[in-house]
């Protein structure tokens, strides 16, 4: 038996018996109490109707090294992923979002300490919304105090808004290691995650340097390689690594003022083989390194005073640079000569700006919280190659970018007012919101945009969209620390630089003859939602807490490709297909979700600490195309699925057993693509996991888990349901390679200084 196996059984056997055990005193340096599922927020947050917190505690508990666990065990939300070597060869595989109540990809915004992430880039040649080449792993968990997922369209508020949900990453602080009685704080950590055949080792130092000043600094380094499967079918290699760093300094500048500045880093290798690509075309295979970066510096000014205008002024400035670069070579043969390709793709986004927010009491219970946002931001896609012809040494060299350069100027304003007052005797809180938002979008050296399709630059032009979306949200208090709530958000997103003008075309040698292209829109309308919530949250009794919500959003203008007419005058050469998105889609999602936690002492004796957690979430979507009147399911829209655990909790030990279920289903045929492809059916599934943690000291702390117990076969839908239906050898291994690991384990050692 391995060394990682007997040291995750220890972890799993240690931690059942010492319930036992267990006393009363908290450990410093742990930033919360574990929780077994992620929790709702409290019920005092009226303004966001159903929002998931998921702590750093449990974001261990899941796994989480990268986005795709980080919530596991929540219903109707899911990480959808583009698999190793299932694009074109320069294509790169990742997390491409978050799916949310059956919405996706761009349509989920996701920020970092209230600052933009990148979108994800589209497939060059892909003719579907829900196709990337780059994903959006940007980050590192480890570094994260919490993750806040808002279901549905965002309310008017800072930030970045979805049009069907969101993501917030928060950042650890110093606040979370120092208080009045600790100045300072380190520890180191190891863990190992067994899917991913994945070390880590984790530094993180706090220190009151002054009364007045306070520093942190997280360093995370990763080495793993590909995600481990069930598959019968070989898997592409992947060796990666990667380095985080989170550096923060808080001073206290005077009375009712601070002043915190923020680095944060993220850079991440993979060398990767997509030897499922081997064949005529490609007879050795296909390799790529992929090199990801991130760099953020932020100065935040918190002002608390009472001013004429504000109560609280919260002013950051921020600069970020994110990047993806693809280097793909291969071996090639075509019309029977041998060539060497070396493709060389590139995502960049460089933003910088300044964002307000400020709150302002009025009166007895009546809050306004308003603020303003400018960003700018460069965003470029290039794609060159060098293919070398292998009997004579000539290079053919070709440069393409597929998509304009693209500058963007972003404003934004919002308000937001919580007005308490008495409803047939109940305290009740009315939140309306308004947000503005205007962008321009400024095109940059189209001499080298769709060089093979001259009349594609003259479509091109500078750009100016603005939209208002409102917001309004209604809470009832029925009980002390239990509400019942109504909620109105309206959700807009702008079609991106990418939609606008990506550019593909089979024209990428001669410049010349007949061919295909996929190419922009620039007279692209925006998509909008409106969302509406019923829901009750918080506490209704001593050792219960309960959430549920009924939700129906409906979505219109959505982008989808569409196959063009022959234009014989603008794009004579373009005889074998032309493929553009339009704004041709409606689509309208329902459902249901739950979450409750039921702390068990309050009504057995003898069971201090054991507590049951209970979820479960079920939609049904559906989409028409307005150009063929076709309706169908739509096909993002998840399976039922729920959740239930049992779990020990002290400040000395504790283990949760998870069990996880989702029903099976096929996707329909997408009516907004037109595809009438039989797709893979996502068998239904029941998984079982064990996690644990102890605190075998005051210095030192290990916890783990085993996922997956009953070695299932198992799929995820929302990776899974766009695979076609298992008919020939190429399609079955391309389902094999998308089964979830077997039997994995993770176990983590700390060691506090």
């Amino acid at each position: 038996m391995s060394l990682h196996v007997q040291s995750a059984l220890l972890v799993m056997l240690g931690a059942v018996a010492l319930p036992a055990f267990a006393q009363e005193a908290k450990v410093a340096g742990e930033l919360s109490e574990i929780l077994v599922q992620a929790k709702r927020d409290d019920a005092s947050t009226t303004r966001n109707g159903s929002t998931t917190v998921i702590s750093a505690r449990q974001l261990e508990q899941n796994n989480a090294i990268d986005l795709s666990n980080i919530s596991r065990y929540s219903p109707l939300i899911s990480v959808p992923a583009a698999a190793s070597g299932g694009g074109s060869v320069w294509d790169s595989p990742g997390n491409t979002g978050v799916n949310i109540r059956g919405v996706e990809g761009n349509r989920v915004s996701l920020e970092l300490d209230g600052i933009s992430l990148p979108d994800a880039a589209p497939k060059p040649d892909g003719t579907s919304m829900n196709s990337f080449g780059i994903g959006r792993d940007y980050f590192d968990p480890e570094t994260f105090r919490e993750v806040r997922i808002g279901s549905g369209s965002s309310p008017a508020g800072g930030g970045t808004p979805g049009l069907g949900g969101s993501v917030s990453f928060v950042t650890k602080a110093p606040e979370d290691y120092l208080d009045g009685t600790r100045k300072a704080y380190a520890d180191y950590k190891f863990g190992y995650t067994s899917d991913h055949a994945a070390r880590m080792h984790a530094v993180t130092a706090a220190t009151q340097i002054t009364p007045s000043l306070q520093a942190l600094i997280v360093a995370v380094h990763r080495d793993g390689e590909q995600g481990d499967s069930k598959s019968s079918a070989p898997l592409n290699p992947d060796d990666w690594n990667s380095d985080a760093v989170l550096a923060k300094l808080h001073w206290t500048i005077a009375q009712g003022q601070k002043l915190n500045f923020t680095f944060d880093r993220f850079k991440a290798e993979h060398n990767r083989d997509y030897d499922n690509k081997t064949s005529a075309l490609y007879p050795t295979g296909v390799s790529q390194g992929s090199n990801t970066r991130r760099t953020r510096f932020s100065i935040d000014h918190l002002w608390t005073a009472r001013m004429a205008l504000f109560d609280t002024l919260d002013t950051k400035l921020y600069t970020q640079k994110a990047e993806v670069v693809d280097l793909t070579h291969a071996g090639y043969v075509s019309g029977g000569q041998k060539y060497v390709r070396d493709i060389n793709t590139g995502y960049y986004n460089d933003s910088k700006g300044i964002a307000l927010d400020a709150t302002k009491q009025i009166g007895v219970g009546n809050l306004l919280s308003y603020g303003v946002l400018y960003e700018q931001q460069e965003s470029r896609r290039p794609w060159t190659e060098d293919r070398r012809v292998v009997a004579t040494g000539a290079h053919q060299y070709t440069s393409k970018y597929r998509m304009a350069d693209m500058d963007t100027d972003k404003y934004a304003a919002y308000v937001r007012g919580e007005f308490d007052f008495a409803l047939a005797g109940h305290q009740a809180t009315l939140t309306p919101g308004l947000r503005g938002e205007q962008r321009k979008l400024s095109p940059q050296n189209l001499a080298r945009y769709g060089v093979a399709i001259p009349n594609a630059a003259k479509e091109i032009k500078e750009e100016t969209d603005s939209f208002l979306t409102p917001s309004l949200n209604l809470s009832v208090e029925l009980m002390p620390n239990f509400n019942a709530f109504a909620q109105y958000s309206r959700g807009t997103r702008l079609p991106s630089a990418a939609e606008r003008t990506g550019t593909y075309d089979s024209f990428s040698y001669t410049g010349a003859g007949n061919g295909y292209a996929v190419l922009g829109n620039p007279d692209l309308k925006k998509e909008t939602s409106n969302a509406f919530e019923l829901g009750l949250k918080g506490t209704p009794t001593p050792g219960v807490e309960f959430s549920a919500s009924v939700f129906n959003t409906r979505y219109d203008d959505f982008i989808e490709y569409v196959t063009q007419p022959a234009d014989p005058v603008n794009y004579p050469t373009i005889t074998q297909g032309l493929y553009r998105p339009e704004n041709i889609g409606k689509a309208n999602i329902y459902g249901a979700e739950f979450n409750t936690r039921l702390l068990l002492d309050q009504w057995l004796q003898g069971m201090k600490g054991y507590s049951v957690n209970l979820a479960a979430g079920a939609s049904k979507g559906t989409a028409e195309n307005t150009l063929t009147g076709k309706k169908a399911d739509l096909a993002s829209v998840q399976p039922y699925k729920a959740s239930a655990s049992f779990a020990y909790d002290s400040a000395i030990a504790g283990a949760a057993f998870t069990a996880s279920t989702a029903r099976g289903k096929r996707a329909a045929s997408d009516v907004l693509t037109g595809s009438s492809t039989t797709l893979f059916k996502v068998p239904g599934y029941s998984v079982f996991d064990l996690t644990a943690y102890w605190h075998i000291n005051k210095h030192v702390v290990l916890s783990g888990g085993v996922y997956n117990l009953g070695d299932k076969k198992y799929w995820d839908y929302a990776s899974s349901r766009s695979l076609a239906a298992g008919t020939t050898a190429a399609t079955i291994a391309d389902i094999e390679r998308q089964a979830r690991p077997g039997r994995n384990y993770a176990f983590n050692l700390k060691v506090i200084y």
